[in-house]
């Protein structure tokens, strides 16, 4: 987030970072994110010109020769500060130096934040500044040691992993095409929906064979992605079932079937079915771009030039959103996950839809197996391969793989050995993703509460200044903590609406949204 933004002032982010430093520590790692956020978004806003500092290094502890002093320091070539606003530095809403930074949107409140937070932590912000040359902020924290593994170079390993990652461009965008994608399982909406969202395409979505038929019967599209495994009536029976219709306007509209099966002759297979062409799953953005070139209208098409395109990539004005324990789940590969998914954003919120979904799929697939009806558990099993494909569970998704062609095959013998242990790995997978789940459950806490006060005018405007400014440095966990304490008022339908979309604006990454949603 922070490379981002000091790339789009024409400022050199520099790493200082000592190699002995030992790379696993136990401590707030949240909290500690936060500060040093708070801290290096600062020094990028009130630099103008010239270079920011991040910086690392230890020491060791006397007295406690399992634990090390760490030391964090952020040096710029800002406008700096003068000795009489040293007091402001910490003063919620009042702005250093007015007249030079008059351009500078935010309250100011972000450095506040950092001293309360830092001393709740044991620690204090160190601050030298000289005016017109720069700032100084450091501090220092007691962390346990949990291995002495050295850190090493981290700013080559940084710079690596920024040039190595996939860089995706849209070649194109068509606001004015639609099409309609039919799949039973949400997550594969949510991620087919959110690959396309640079391009502009309007999407409608059906959730079945019957919902897509009506959409189809409905207005006509250009194009028509349509799920080949689904339960009760699949892709080919949906497929006949729109042909049949002498009144549809899309009997002439290409059909692309999506498929998690990709599997020799399969092409073959769908076009003899009626198919135009398919897709496997998990989509390649890529493929998936060229297949909409190929088949819009090219009149809708306007294609973006090389220097236009707009990049997805981890290096997004987005804060990296993936929980630290997320890489620590053995069943999952995150590089995997984050490759299907183009970019930190659609992964965070795959990986949120799959925490809140496996379970129900868990326990639909015990209850069809338990009652002998071997088609049912086969396509739910295949709804959970190709979900757990999309995230990275690549090995959870082969054995899943197995079980369903064992379930095509009737091979009840392989069922009976193997699908338990398939479920109780994906209930571990489940257990692991808790946290996700977390915050979606308080969110359903207490929704029918009555006779809560009305909140005052002033604690809302407050509450709202306090947003933007967290939305400013990507503070995820202060904004959902103003937005439980909200909770306990009473809201108008405007403030409750304004705040439930400042809610999917955090979901979804997309902390700049924030102040325009409250300013509207």
């Amino acid at each position: 987030m922070v490379q981002t933004r000091a790339d789009d002032k024409g400022l050199l982010l520099k790493l200082e970072f000592d190699h002995n430093i030992p790379q696993y520590l136990n401590g707030d790692e949240i909290r500690i994110k936060q500060v040093i956020t708070n801290i290096l978004t600062n020094a990028v806003k009130y630099t103008k010109e010239g270079t920011v500092t991040f910086g690392m290094n230890y020491e060791k502890i006397e007295d406690d020769p399992d634990s090390v002093m760490l030391n964090v320091y952020v040096k710029d070539t800002g406008i700096g500060i003068k000795q009489e606003d040293m007091a402001k530095l910490f003063s919620e809403f009042e702005r250093i130096d007015e007249k030079n930074n008059r351009n500078i949107e935010g309250t100011g409140l972000g450095m506040n934040i950092t001293k309360s937070l830092l001393s709740m932590m044991g620690s204090t912000l160190q601050v030298q500044s000289i005016y017109t040359l720069g700032s100084l902020f450091s501090f220092s924290l007691k962390q346990k040691v949990v291995k002495w593994d050295a850190i090493g170079d981290y700013e080559k390993s940084y710079r690596s992993s920024i040039n190595s990652k996939k860089k995706y461009k849209e070649k194109f965008t068509a606001p004015k095409a639609e099409i309609l994608i039919i799949d039973d399982t949400p997550m594969n909406l949510m991620v087919f929906k959110s690959l396309l969202k640079q391009t502009k395409v309007q999407i409608d979505m059906a959730n079945n064979g019957d919902e897509g038929i009506s959409a189809a019967l409905e207005k006509k599209y250009d194009i028509i992605f349509l799920d080949h495994m689904m339960p009760k009536k699949d892709g080919i029976q949906t497929l006949e079932e729109m042909k049949e219709e002498p009144n549809n306007p899309n009997l002439d509209t290409p059909v692309v079937c999506l498929t998690a099966n990709a599997i020799s002759g399969a092409r073959e297979q769908y076009m003899e079915a009626g198919f135009d062409d398919y897709l496997t799953k998990p989509i390649d953005p890529i493929k998936l771009e060229d297949m909409l070139i190929q088949y819009l209208p090219e009149s809708k098409v306007i294609y973006s030039s090389e220097e236009g395109a707009k990049e997805i990539s981890d290096t997004s004005d987005s804060e990296s959103g993936i929980p630290s324990f997320v890489y620590d789940i053995d069943e999952i590969d995150v590089e995997k996950g984050l490759k299907n998914c183009v970019s930190e954003e659609i992964y965070l919120n795959t990986l949120n839809t799959y925490a809140n979904m496996v379970d129900d799929h868990i326990r639909e697939i015990s209850e069809l197996y338990g009652e002998g009806n071997i088609t049912d558990t086969t396509i739910k099993i295949h709804a959970l391969k190709s979900t757990s494909r999309i995230i990275g569970a690549a090995d959870l998704g082969e054995l899943a793989q197995e079980l369903e062609n064992a379930g095509n095959k009737d091979d009840t013998q392989f069922l009976a050995d193997n699908i338990r242990g398939f479920l109780d790995r994906c209930r571990e997978l489940s257990k692991q993703l808790s946290p996700l789940r977390e915050q979606t459950a308080s969110e359903n806490e207490n929704k029918e509460q009555t006779d809560l006060p009305q909140i005052p005018d002033d604690e809302y405007s407050d509450a709202c200044k306090l947003l933007k400014e967290f939305s400013e440095v990507c503070d995820t966990a202060s904004i959902l903590s103003i937005l439980d304490d909200l909770k306990e008022y009473s809201l108008n339908d405007e403030q409750s609406d304004r705040l439930k979309r400042v809610k999917e604006a955090v979901d979804k990454l997309e902390y700049d949204s924030i102040p325009e949603i409250l300013d509207e």
